[in-house]
């Protein structure tokens, strides 16, 4: 009888360590989290902010950021660095960019290229919910540069902790 109670209870154990095993494998590929893309031409102006779609993919590990959309949705709950860079070219259009989480502002750059190839960075540290999405803009009236081969203007981000 007691065998028959230990061998139960060893097969419940047994569920459970696969049951658990699954569980963190799930979640391991879910922590694995970066991407990076770029434009593959210039963008703007246009009379309204509008998205911007970066279509060469560098990186995405994961599979969270949309190229059609220009998306990043956060599979995890955690800590993400987001990052971009861009580039402005010669000519009489400011270069700007914005950063958003759902619909928050979280930050804007701008400026004007004074006829030369000029460039801005930012970035920030930010905790996301699982689904919160996070995609840049280019605001109105504004131009950004790119071309085919040099990654001119990207967007970046990975998960730095889960939380």
């Amino acid at each position: 009888m007691e065998l028959r109670y230990m061998e139960k209870e060893n097969a419940a154990l047994e569920a459970r360590v696969t049951t658990a095993e699954l569980e963190l494998k799930t979640l391991k590929e879910k922590s694995q989290v970066a991407f990076s893309a770029s434009l593959a031409d210039s963008v703007g102006p246009f009379n309204v902010d509008s998205t911007i779609v970066y279509p060469k993919v560098i990186t995405n590990v994961g599979q969270a950021y949309n190229l059609f959309t220009g998306i990043f949705t956060a599979p995890v709950r955690g800590i993400y660095y987001i990052g971009f860079t861009a580039c402005g070219n010669a000519d009489s259009n400011a270069m700007a960019l914005n950063l958003y989480k759902n619909s928050d502002l979280l930050t804007n750059l701008a400026k004007y290229s004074n006829g030369y190839m000029t460039y801005f960075s930012g970035g920030v540290t930010v905790q996301l919910e699982a689904g919160d999405v996070v995609y840049t803009q280019l605001p109105a009236n504004s131009k950004l540069y790119d071309d085919h081969i040099n990654n001119r203007t990207v967007f970046s981000g990975f998960l730095v902790i889960t939380v």
